[in-house]
């Protein structure tokens, strides 16, 4: 059966896979635990796991986003009709199955696939009592869809023909089916017919739930059971492909609704946390545009504390950013914030800003600075050209690669003549980059060329050496202000120790 809460029905939806690095780096593991922590119906790891699994695929579509958009927004609405359908979906991926191995008997492996599928027909029937309740409360193409194909494909007349058809398995008139021989008088080409119906005698059909136990069970000699067990055998994988089948379809569902549910539950806590929130206007890949206002990494905002700074940013067909500015001043911040968002746009959610605008992506990678290597086979710099050159037979040419702090690990000038010719190469074949550094040299010489597709921003710093963790439209600044560390460390101690010097 169609489901289509993702994308719409046959869409063709070109997908971008960001790698597991890429969401350690920008700290979204805490987002994926926010989102499945609901007040009201408490933790639900499901939530969690259908977060991890969607929002590391974007989608480069602009109309597929702003199809989700709209299931979001109905969620938002109705989020009880959505945890009603969520809760059956959770019900029918709960349904027990059995396994069997390829020694156990056919009649018994036909039992054991009939009784799921006699209860996730009893969760199709409540899926579609709920949609027809619901159905004039949705708005979007959906869950409109979602409401009009299981009205269509879950008629009465269809289910209560399943009904008879399951009923008829019992074959408690006998197993009524034709075949005939093939090669090595092997029974072949079995066709199962309706089962015959009479009175035994009067007597009617028995009731419930019985079996009979005989002590001498059949024998696979007897040239009957010999018949009739490859014909219960096919029976038997019908059903159990059918319940597959339906399990199957429940489990995409809860799944999906998980998705959104996490959406809702993020969005009523940012909101409590006085946040803003916006859905992101989106474009096709091609020219570049990011444009915010209000931009704060949801990872802090999560976070609790203090409350967070945001950042207004119009970097509308600007393929490098640069970052400069003193340490702690909201650098590193404002990138993960910047990937963050680019990463919640791509999978159709909100983002914590007042607005977004942006551009979509072939991929979004980072490159941060590394940790030395535990096991001592080589050093950082190797593992940063390591990572670097991993990521460049990744990239496509709309990709964003956000690096911070990279080359770090090396000195100034080993580091600039590794970034400047890797930056051009990168730009000359599409690729957009925000690059937070310390190369303060190489960015003042940059910024002299007055490059019309670079931007240069810098961690505001007041006269007295306060950070406000906003960034500003400016050109770097020389020197690396280790002043301001030198007056808050020795400006608590007015008496600090002698520094003694080696002679």
């Amino acid at each position: 059966m169609r489901l289509a809460l993702l994308q719409p029905p046959g869409a063709t939806v070109r997908t971008v896979t960001t790698e597991q690095r890429t969401l350690d780096d920008l700290g979204l593991d805490a987002l994926c635990t926010a989102m499945s922590h609901d007040d009201e119906y408490g933790e639900d790891p499901a939530i969690a796991e259908a977060v991890r699994a969607i929002l590391p695929v974007g989608v480069a579509d602009p109309d597929v986003i702003r199809y989700r958009h709209a299931v979001l927004v109905d969620c938002q609405a109705h989020p009880s009709a959505v945890r009603e359908l969520y809760r059956i979906a959770t019900e029918a991926t709960r349904v027990k199955r059995w396994k069997v191995g390829p020694r156990h008997r056919p009649n018994g492996k036909l039992l054991l696939a009939l009784e799921p599928l006699r209860e996730l027909l009893g969760c199709l029937r409540e899926l579609r009592a709920a949609c027809a309740h619901h159905a004039r409360s949705f708005e979007s193409a959906g869950f409109t869809d979602l409401a009009a194909t299981v009205a269509a494909e879950l008629d009465e007349r269809y289910l209560v023909s399943v009904e008879q058809q399951l009923a008829a398995m019992d074959f408690e008139n006998g197993l009524h089916f034709s075949a005939g021989l093939g090669p090595g008088n092997k029974v072949a080409g079995i066709r199962l017919h309706a089962p015959i119906r009479r009175r035994r005698f009067g007597l009617e059909r028995r009731a419930g739930r019985a079996f009979e136990a005989i002590d001498d069970p059949e024998s696979e000699s007897n040239p009957i059971v010999q018949l009739q067990n490859p014909a219960l055998r096919i029976i038997a994988d019908v059903v159990s492909d059918a319940t597959d089948q339906v399990q199957g379809f429940f489990g995409q569902l809860r799944t999906q609704l998980a998705f959104y549910l996490g959406c809702v539950t993020l969005h009523r806590r940012l909101i409590r946390a006085r946040v803003p929130v916006c859905l992101p206007t989106v474009h096709p890949a091609g020219a570049p545009r990011l444009r915010c206002t209000g931009l704060r990494d949801i990872g802090l905002c999560l976070a609790g504390g203090r409350p967070v700074v945001g950042n207004d940013l119009d970097a509308t067909g600007r393929s490098l950013i640069i970052v400069t500015g003193a340490n702690n001043g909201g650098k590193s911040t404002f990138l993960r914030a910047v990937g963050a968002a680019q990463l919640m746009a791509h999978a159709g959610m909100f983002v914590a800003a007042e607005s977004f605008e942006t551009d979509l992506h072939g991929g979004i990678f980072t490159h941060f600075a590394a940790d030395e290597d535990r096991t001592m086979s080589h050093g950082k710099l190797v593992e940063e050209l390591v990572r670097m050159s991993g990521l460049l037979d990744r990239m496509t040419p709309d990709s964003l690669l956000l690096c911070n702090e990279s080359f770090a690990s090396t000195g100034a000038r080993d580091a600039e003549q590794i970034t400047e010719p890797l930056l051009n190469a990168l730009l000359d074949t599409g690729v957009s980059i925000i690059f937070v550094t310390h190369l303060t040299e190489f960015a003042c010489r940059r910024a002299a060329s007055a490059r019309p597709t670079d931007l240069f921003l810098r961690a505001e710093r007041l006269p007295d050496g306060t950070r406000t963790f906003h960034l500003i439209p400016g050109s770097p600044g020389p020197g690396s202000h280790a002043d301001d560390i030198f007056r808050k460390v020795f400006a608590s101690n007015p008496h600090p120790h002698p520094i003694h010097s080696a002679e």
